[in-house]
């Protein structure tokens, strides 16, 4: 899998990027996100947005290709022979804007916008360009060309390489401006990808290749819904935000209280969730992290907008809650599928009449996240577990990468420097794994129980003899009155956690 996402070096200053690497699916989630495992293919250096980025993303996919024609020759030690790997490109992963350096298509904003190419088309507003994937019509006029019936939800196409293929055919064949214009409206292809150019029988090819990302689509979802819930979504002049019921944090009071009670629940959430989420009220328009959103909008958010949320539009975001929960597993059985399907593909349908209601100016509601949601089972389907091949692997490369630069200067030279050392250790531990020892034995400093469970420091630097209530459960845990001991800050647990 190659994937592909933008990255700020430094918080406090300009410093955009672009990073692509190569993820090995052979190996378990578990371990395919970690360095040893991930190669750094290429850095397109900033801060401006490159004009020609496949001319950045020529070099690693001629390299793929090359490999595909000639194999790759690997020396087995253990048997003493050499063997052909053939390598086969699955998935071409980004962003929603990132895609169309991979695809070669309209982006989001397009009639046919979307990902995987269910050739299912947007409905615009009068005098507008911007296309959104509403399934039901508007009410009243139409544009000509989005005054087409609804769609069943459950009747959505599926992306196919047939479909693309004879649309690609008709693109390149327009003989004038005009007709190309018209071609890439209906067909959604601005230009032939990169990747056609691979060994058809070692890739997955166009569209088939394209994904839905849950981790950017997460993020777009609880964007989305917080710029409903707190008023901040456009509104036109035929529009008015007194009618936006579900607007419930236009106050900026019970906006400040909601990030409050966000903040307040990080003691309560296990250190296995990695960091908690700070209070929102404070970074919404600053550095909230994806993985904040995720565990706020798909953790948190269902119990504390109970009773704040309408009662309808806190059950229809439950139903989304829980899909985006069941499709988060690695493993996930055909029943669960089953009822997953009907969970989103409802919410899809509901969310459409209870937000955007089939009105003009409510359209722009219905953002490209709300159509990816639909099909998500049935990329499950095809393609297994959609966490399996998220960019989380990404995220993670792009943070750690990060770290290592030391020095401020040319922090684009650097960034390079770091992945090209990278590769040349992870080649390296390729050839003698026993290099790679890992980190063997506890914490300094810890005392190990036994059973898996670790007391980890800081401690108490003076013997400390309880008294009162906690006299009494100590003494009723242990059997016999309590004698002097030290108190341990942390536990670390048999399934990693600490408490």
């Amino acid at each position: 899998m190659v994937s592909l996402d933008g990255a700020q070096l430094y918080e406090s200053k300009q410093s955009d990027c672009w990073i692509y690497i190569w993820v090995i699916l052979n190996l378990a989630p578990d371990r395919c996100y970690k360095k040893v495992h991930v190669c750094p293919c290429g850095f397109i250096p900033g801060p401006n947005k490159p004009k020609n980025i496949n001319s950045f993303l020529f070099v690693g996919l001629h390299h793929l290709a090359a490999l595909q024609h000639e194999g790759l020759c690997i020396w087995d030690a253990s048997r003493d022979r050499v063997f052909s790997s053939n390598l086969y490109l699955l998935f071409t992963t980004a962003d929603g804007l990132g895609l169309i350096c991979w695809d070669g298509m309209v982006g989001h904003s397009g009639k046919n916008g979307c990902w995987v190419y269910c050739l299912m088309p947007g409905r615009r507003k009068f005098h507008g360009t911007h296309y959104y994937p509403a399934l039901l019509k508007l009410q009243g006029n139409c544009m000509p060309g989005s005054d087409h019936p609804d769609i069943d939800v459950f009747q959505l196409p599926l992306g196919s390489s047939s479909d693309y293929a004879y649309n690609l055919n008709r693109f390149i064949s327009t003989p004038s401006q005009q007709q190309w214009d018209m071609c890439k409206t209906e067909t959604g292809i601005t230009k032939p990808p990169l990747i056609l150019g691979l060994n058809p029988s070692q890739s997955l090819g166009v569209p088939l290749c394209m994904t839905t990302d849950l981790m950017h689509l997460a993020g777009n979802l609880s964007v989305l819904l917080i710029s409903l819930w707190h008023g901040m979504m456009e509104c036109g002049h035929t529009d008015d935000k007194g009618l936006w019921d579900w607007a419930v944090f236009r106050d900026e009071d019970a906006w400040t209280a909601h990030g409050q009670a966000i903040e307040n629940t990080g003691t309560y959430i296990p250190s296995s969730f990695d960091c908690k989420p700070r209070n929102i009220a404070n970074k919404i328009n600053t550095d909230y992290k994806t993985w904040e959103f995720h565990l706020y909008i798909f953790g948190l958010a269902p119990t504390l907008l109970y009773d704040v949320l309408p009662e309808h539009y806190w059950a229809n975001f439950c139903k989304l809650v829980h899909g985006i929960q069941i499709m988060s597993q690695y493993v996930i059985n055909k029943q669960d599928l089953k009822h997953t399907y009907i969970l989103l593909c409802t919410w899809g349908h509901e969310f459409e009449l209870i937000y955007y209601q089939l009105r003009q100016d409510w359209l722009h509601f219905i953002c490209p996240c709300v159509h990816q949601v639909l099909h998500l089972v049935t990329e499950t389907m095809h393609k297994g577990p959609v966490i399996c091949y998220a960019q989380w692997v990404m995220e993670c490369t792009i943070g750690n990468l990060g770290q290592e630069i030391q020095q401020p200067s040319k922090p684009y030279k650097n960034l390079a420097e770091e992945g090209v050392q990278r590769c040349r250790v992870n080649a390296l531990l390729a050839i003698m794994p026993k290099l790679n020892d890992g980190i063997k034995g506890d914490p300094m400093g810890s005392i190990n129980l036994g059973d898996g469970y670790i007391l980890l420091q800081k401690q108490d630097k003076h013997p400390w003899l309880p008294t009162g209530e906690e006299a009494h459960i100590v003494s009723e845990f242990i059997g016999w009155p309590p004698d002097q001991f030290k108190r341990w800050a942390w536990l670390r647990l048999p399934n990693g956690q600490i408490a």
